[in-house]
């Protein structure tokens, strides 16, 4: 079916489709009875599936010689009948899952009654092993199919290799088929006759099934169903189509001038499905990160996607728009958040040039700051925005920028969507408790897939109300073969899933009693062309009336229950993380003069992470956020100090040079600190500095000698303008050898300050205790005999007066003294 397909198979849909087999007298050319080949193979079931075991070891080895002789099937015989050229080579029957049948009309999508019927039979090898040539039977149901249950009994036997749960059914032909490569496919071709077909009855429904034998084992069946002409004329089921306008995943938050001209130019990815969907019944879920990515680039945008986006705007479809990177809604409730992420803004995007005034054709200017793919409004002021619908409030248009201005976040996502009520989980993803955080958000109504809801045990409408929420659920018997059909890698398997659709359309005719909804995979984008034809055969059904969105959402709701479906824990772990990755990368902003600049495309980058279409491929969704995660913290690591060698100290103050790199493309505020070990050295302040961008420069800390000499160690640190840590710590080794000669002329000069300062003290006192004697009384002789001996006990140099006369120059000495001789 068409979830077995691998790349093999692509390349196999271009090989040259075999010969048919069959023809008018199809029916007549079997080489055994239908039942015959059915006994023997259960006779002999459990021997040939040990030869055929057996063959399986040598298959690897004639693989590659099997292909190009398989491919050598040339006509022979009188007759002209096809032969195979034989190869040695069987499929495993324990590998059924790889062998797909699909049957179906050829060029229509429905039977009509009493005409002559050419079906197709697709064999579809997704094996890594060639299968060997057998034989194809082509049955009918055996009984009338006008409800879901024997439709359903129909169908469950698809895909069986059991023979007794093999399909019950009318022979209608058998035919050999070619040998078939590893991923490749080839067609068998019936003519049934209108007899065959009148003997179904008159039943909206026929139901076609195939068997494939290989060497009397039944490797494969399959069964289809189709509506026919007797079914309800038009006036039956609503149904309402919601469709996904995104892009495959991708870890950037904007997309570049050559993606954008690459994907919206003729036969591009955005280009196709935009034609697939536009003005066809059917609404848009558009992804508002490529309207911005084209906004953002001003004039500089290709003109291939400026076109897109007019012609998106001139749509005519019901459009809303999913969460920006059509980021998981229902993984974000799961986190507990507070509130939904969006896009911050696009600052860092935008080039002023590209919005600066420009000469118009007529050579006056005209402002290109204009939102590319808005219509110019009237003169009189009125816009010419198709006016929102009834459920979804008129909100005021942001002012358009004037020229030379850089547009607003708010310009650069508005758009005149029909409403932006719309919330729409990936399937099967939304938890208890999801619902209301969605409310809480704005989207009040969520498009859910049906295995997230309770079966209400018969087909109701979209319309739900769970758990006090609005909701609309798709229906499954009517989204699995939508999803089908628009993926089909081959035109018989995409007929065999268009005509499933359309039978059980043709069953539930008027039985719903509001309209239905069938949603399109996330990856319907990359299959444009068969989106584009299978709305169009829903559209010329005469069992269904295409409904819009608003009709599904808008009728009275029914009660259903929620499955609780969370998503896995390590998804969520790792979205966690990167969570947490965006707050240190905002905290670490900081030392921009705009932090805007670094965290408004991280948060763009976050969301693109967070994009449905990544659950398609885990494995390359953890990678990816390894890589994003590496990423973060090379920014936050971006400036940093330089490690450096130990520094020698040899004055009592010297500035320290500290060598800061800044890798950003931005200059940097930091301040620089540095913390010594011990009491050798004293930083007393911390110093302020601007780096230019993606460049390192040196900055000077002072510092000052403290008591002792020796080892220190430095350490030093950044940190930004608002005090959050920057970088990591560097340490410094210091060796502080500071001028001690100084030091010890200080003390000494002190020493020598006190030992006079003590001698003066003395002399002081001394003289006062003179004056206080000399008050006291008159001064006598015995008095002088006092001083006298006060001058022998007292130092020479504290006599400043005597009253010897021999002491005195200025005295005659007396002749007749006999003391002169």
């Amino acid at each position: 079916m068409a979830a077995d397909r691998t790349p093999a198979r692509a390349r196999g849909d271009r090989l040259p489709p075999t010969a048919s087999v069959g023809g008018a007298d199809a029916t007549e050319r079997r080489a055994r009875p239908i039942d015959a080949p059915r006994a023997s193979a259960r006779a002999a079931g459990t021997g040939r599936r040990r030869g055929v075991a057996l063959g399986v070891a040598a298959a690897a080895v004639c693989a590659v010689v099997a292909a190009p002789l398989g491919a050598l099937a040339v006509a022979g015989g009188p007759d002209g009948e096809r032969r195979a050229a034989p190869i040695p080579v069987q499929v495993a029957a324990d590998d059924p899952e790889g062998i797909a049948l699909h049957v179906a009309p050829v060029s229509t999508t429905t039977i009509t009654a009493g005409q002559p019927l050419t079906v197709q039979v697709e064999v579809e090898n997704t094996t890594a092993e060639a299968l060997a040539a057998g034989t194809v039977r082509l049955t009918r149901a055996d009984g009338v199919i006008d409800d879901s249950d024997e439709l359903d009994a129909w169908l469950a036997s698809a895909g069986s290799t059991d023979e007794s749960a093999a399909p019950d059914g009318v022979a209608l032909g058998e035919a050999e088929t070619r040998p078939v490569a590893a991923g490749s496919n080839t067609i068998v071709s019936f003519t049934v006759p209108a007899s065959a077909i009148t003997a179904a009855g008159d039943a909206p429904v026929l139901g076609l099934g195939a068997e494939l034998v290989v060497d009397d084992v039944l490797v494969a069946s399959g069964a289809d169903a189709f509506a026919t002409s007797t079914a309800p004329a038009a006036s039956g089921t609503s149904v309402a189509l919601v469709y996904p306008l995104t892009v495959p995943a991708s870890s950037s938050g904007l997309f570049d001038a050559e993606t954008l001209e690459e994907w919206t130019s003729p036969l591009g990815l955005l280009d196709r499905q935009l034609d697939a969907v536009a003005g066809r019944p059917v609404a848009i879920g558009v992804d508002p990160r490529i309207i911005a990515s084209i906004r953002v680039l001003g004039s500089s945008a290709p003109s291939s996607a400026v076109d897109w986006l007019n012609r998106l705007g001139e749509a005519g479809n019901e459009i809303f728009p999913l969460a920006y990177a059509d980021a998981d809604v229902a993984l974000q409730a799961q986190l507990g958040l507070a509130t939904l992420l969006g896009p911050t803004g696009f600052a860092d995007a935008l080039d002023p040039d590209d919005f600066a005034e420009q000469p118009g054709p007529d050579g006056e200017g005209e402002g290109e700051g204009d939102q590319p793919g808005e219509t110019e409004a009237p003169a009189d002021g009125a816009t010419s925005t198709p006016a929102p619908s009834e459920t979804a409030p008129a909100e005021p248009e942001p002012t358009p920028p004037a020229p030379g201005e850089v547009p607003s976040t708010e310009m650069l996502l508005d758009w005149p969507y029909t409403r932006t009520d719309i919330a729409w989980p990936a399937d099967d993803t939304v938890a208890a408790g999801d619902l209301a955080v969605l409310d809480a958000a704005g989207l009040t109504t969520t498009v859910l897939s049906p295995g997230n809801v309770t079966s209400p045990g018969g087909r109701v409408g979209a319309a739900a109300s769970i758990d006090g929420s609005t909701a609309v659920v798709a229906d499954a018997r009517l989204t699995a073969p939508l999803r089908e059909a628009s993926v089909a890698d081959s035109d018989t398997e995409w007929r065999s899933a268009t005509g499933h659709l359309l039978a059980e359309l043709a069953l539930d005719s008027g039985d719903s009693p509001s309209a239905l909804l069938a949603t399109f995979g996330r990856d319907a984008g990359d299959h444009s062309t068969r989106v584009a034809a299978t709305l169009d055969e829903l559209t010329r059904a005469s069992s269904a009336r295409t409904a819009g969105l608003a009709e599904a959402i808008g009728a009275p709701p029914t009660s259903r229950a929620l499955v609780d479906l969370a998503e896995d824990a390590s998804r969520v772990d790792s979205a966690q993380r990167m969570l947490e990755a965006e707050d240190s990368v905002a905290e670490f902003a900081t030392v921009l003069d705009d932090p805007a600049l670094l965290t408004d495309p991280v948060r763009r980058d976050l969301l693109a992470m967070l994009d449905v279409a990544w659950l398609t491929d885990r494995a390359a969704w953890e990678t990816a956020v390894a890589e994003w995660l590496a990423a973060r913290r090379a920014t936050t690591e971006a400036v940093s100090v330089v490690p450096s060698s130990s520094v020698n100290i040899f004055a009592r103050e010297t500035p320290l040079p500290v060598t800061v790199l800044n890798a950003l493309p931005y200059p940097v505020t930091v301040i620089v600190s540095a913390d010594p070990s011990n009491g050798r050295l004293v930083v007393e302040e911390s110093v302020t500095a601007t780096i230019p961008a993606e460049s390192r420069s040196t900055v000077q800390v002072p510092i000052t000698a403290g008591v002792g000499r020796g080892e220190v160690t430095i350490a030093i640190s950044l940190s930004s303008p608002t005090g959050v840590a920057v970088g990591r710590t560097v340490f410094i080794s210091g060796n502080v050898q500071a001028d001690w000669e100084g030091l010890g002329a200080g003390i000494l000069a002190t020493a020598l300050v006190l030992f006079f300062g003590f001698g003066i003290w003395r002399n002081i006192r001394r003289r006062r205790k003179q004056r206080a004697a000399e008050a006291s009384g008159a001064v006598d002789a015995p008095a002088l005999h006092d001083v006298a001996d006060d001058a022998i006990a007292e130092p020479a140099d504290d006599i400043t007066e005597t009253n010897d006369p021999v002491d005195d120059p200025t005295e005659t000495p007396d002749p007749e003294d006999p003391k002169r001789d």
